[in-house]
Formats: C-alpha cells, structure tokens, sequence
C-alpha cells in the first residue's frame, strides 16, 4: 500500500499543487478564454500519455528517456514564457492578458504536462498483481487501496490549491506563484540535464557534471520547496480571513461574510494537512518503504586480458549475484547475473530504461525485484530489453566461466554517471 501511495504521489502531487494554482490565478484574473484551450491541451497530452504507457506495456521496446527528453524540451520554454507573462499581465486588463499567445501557453503547457506525468500513472496498475500470491487478497485490496489514495491525495491537494489561490489578494499571489513556477522549472531542468549528460547528447563537462550530481543528491529540495510555498499561500489566506471585518446592510449578509470567511479557513487548513501529509510521504514514508529492500553490495572481481571471468560454480546457484566493474574513466559500472534455468543464464547492468541506474535489483523470496518500482521481474526474461527488465548485457561461457568483455561494460559507462 505505502509503495504505490508514495509512487503516485511522487509523480502527481507537485504537478497538482501548480496546477491549482495556476486555475485559482486564472479565474481571480477571470481568464475564461484559456480554458478552452487547455482542455483540447490536456486531450491531446491524455492521448500521447495513453499511447506510451500502452506501447511500454505491451512491447517495453520503447525508450523512456528519449520521449521525456523531447517533452520537457517543448515544456520549459513554454513555463519560461508564461513566468513572464504572468509579471506583464499584470497590468493588463482580463481581455487583454486573454490574448492568443496565453492562449497558446495554457494548451502547451496542459498538453505537455499531461503526456509527461500521466503515463507512470497508467502504466503501475499493471505492476499490482505482480508478485501477489492471490489477486483476491488482502495484499492485493491494499495495493489498490494505496494507488487510489494517491490519486485522492493528489486530486484534493490541486482543489485546495485553487480554492486558496483564488482567495489570496493578486499583488501577493503573483511573486508566490511565479516562485511556485520557476522551482517547478528548476526540478525539469535537473531531469534534462541528466539526459542529456547521461545518454551523451552534450559535452560532460566537470561542473556540470558536478552541478547535476548535487542537485539530484537534494532533489528533495525542490519538493520541500514547492510545499513552503504552497503552505505560505495558505497560511496567508488563513491569517487575512481570521482577520477580517464582517460587515453587512443586514444580519442576511454579515452571515453570508463570515460563511465566506469560515470556508477560506476550511481550505486553507485543508490545504496545509495536505501538504504536510504530503511531505511525511515523500520525506518519512520513503525513508521507511525503501528499509524494506536493501540492495547487497556489488562484488569487484579480478580483470585479465580484457575480460571478466565469472565461475560458474560461483554464479550457478540460482541466486542474484550481483557485480561492480570500475571503468578506465572511474566510473563504478554495476551488473547482475542469476542462472534462469539448467542450460541459460541472465546477465545485464543493474539498471533499466525505465528507472535508469538510481535503483538496482534485489532478491526477495526467490524472485528478482526493482528496488525503486517495486516491479518482480520474470527471470525468464532477464538478458532481454523491455519494460523494467535489466539493460541485457552481452556473455558466452567458455572453461566453466561465464565471460564478460570489458569493452561492453565501458560502452554502458554513460549510464552510470
């Protein structure tokens, strides 16, 4: 329950906060005429978040970087534009801060979140009966249980968000939520930069290199940060509502200001429960669902002549055995071998397209299993690409070794960086 919990909140729950907060700005601004265009946006990105999640299910040949890359390419220029539209419709009138060009920027950008954070959404429903003994059991009904509340964490967490949001004064709310937008922008911004260093598409420069270390090492940073700030909207709605002078020509209306006053204080407390349960989750919850699995350390064995030389005595058991090579460049390079049946092995990095190298595999019960997804693997089909199945790597066996060339390892370097 807890994993998917934490999953689907890891990937919607920042999203939603903006998201709300965007739709609270656009209607105190009265921006009716955006929101045409971000639901054909939404359509379209629903479309393309459907079409990769089904194509990942049923072929796992399609490469998850690559579709993240070109998304969040098209996605950031767009968010920049629209920070600073926001500072210059200020001082525009409504029809006139509803001009083609915001127009535009709310269909991309609904468009390209969508296609971006929906996919996983899609595609962990298919992870539920995976490893479970019974579909029709306790541990199932919680598995389902934990990924509908996510989504109801997630959901809520983007209508408080609104309802605070179009209640705070828009001289506060425009700093507030061009901050909100610009610490969104910085957390794609690291995704990109990983890319692009990982899969070798820009120069590796050290202090870049430096710089996307650090900022994954804290990316719980951002998180943190999108909470304070979300959390300072709400404590300020919370603070001006308490405060405020109820007045009315007659009882009728004084009770009509102090029902409306009581119901920003309803959501702006709701909105802090949320993202305090919210940053628990992701802050103690993943502490404590990730000491479940502990991932053994890898084994450096002795290179000669090229070549690794793993005995089969050694490697034959059945087990996952997992392995660490240390590049030319200084680069640790991790891979795992387990033996699938009498006469075939499994052999490939301790990574996948899917999660990259962040995670790594674990034994659990007789079955080998994605620390990060949670997701069992079928250790017939180990050794081959798709979904979250290794990167395979190549071997032969010769001598009563299982034999792996140097030269493939390094070719996988990038990978690791």
């Amino acid at each position: 329950m807890l994993h998917f919990l934490i999953l689907v909140s890891e990937t919607l729950l920042p999203v939603a906060m903006l998201l709300g907060a965007l739709l609270g700005f656009a209607w105190q601004r009265r921006l009716f005429e955006v929101r045409t265009p971000a639901k054909y946006g939404a359509a379209l990105g629903l479309a393309a978040a459907a079409s990769l999640a089904g194509l990942k299910m049923g072929t796992g040949f399609i490469v998850r970087e690559y579709y993240n890359l070109a998304v969040l390419l098209v996605t950031i220029p767009f968010e920049l534009l629209l920070l600073a539209y926001l500072f210059r419709s200020r001082a525009m009138s409504s029809e006139k801060a509803a001009s083609p060009l915001m127009r535009a920027m709310f269909f991309v950008v609904a468009a390209a979140w969508t296609a971006y954070y929906l996919p996983d959404i899609f595609i962990y429903p298919s992870h539920f009966a995976v490893g479970v003994v019974q579909v029709v059991s306790s541990e199932f009904v919680f598995i389902v249980v934990g990924y509908l509340t996510g989504l109801l964490l997630c959901a809520l967490s983007c209508r408080a968000a609104y309802k605070v949001c179009a209640d705070i004064p828009i001289k506060t709310l425009f700093p507030l939520l061009a901050l909100l937008l610009l610490i969104f922008i910085v957390q794609q911004a690291v995704v990109v930069g990983q890319i692009l260093l990982g899969r070798g598409l820009m120069p590796r420069y050290d202090w870049a290199l430096d710089l996307i270390i650090f900022l994954l090492d804290n990316a719980r940073l951002t998180f943190i940060g999108l909470v304070a700030v979300s959390a300072l909207l709400a404590l300020i709605l919370w603070r001006r509502s308490r405060r405020a002078a109820i007045t009315g020509e007659n009882p009728a209306e004084v009770r009509k200001g102090r029902s409306l006053m009581n119901s920003r204080i309803r959501w702006s407390r709701g909105y802090l429960a949320l993202l305090f349960t919210g940053l628990l989750l992701l802050t103690v919850g993943s502490y404590y669902n990730n000491l479940e699995a502990e991932l053994s350390p890898p084994l450096a064995v002795e290179v000669k002549d090229g070549r690794i030389a793993l005995p089969l005595a050694m490697v034959g058991d059945g087990a996952l055995h997992r392995f660490v090579y240390t590049s030319r460049a200084g680069v640790d390079i991790r891979y795992i071998v387990i033996k699938k049946s009498e006469t075939a092995y499994g052999v490939g990095l301790d990574a996948c397209d899917v999660c990259g190298a962040g995670g790594g595999y674990y034994e659990r019960k007789g079955q080998v299993v994605c620390i990060l997804c949670d997701v069992v693997m079928n250790k017939s089909t180990i050794g081959f690409a798709g979904g979250c199945n290794p990167v395979p790597l190549p071997f032969r066996i010769g001598d009563g070794n299982l034999i792996i060339d140097l030269e493939d390892l390094e070719a996988e370097e990038s990978r690791f960086l």
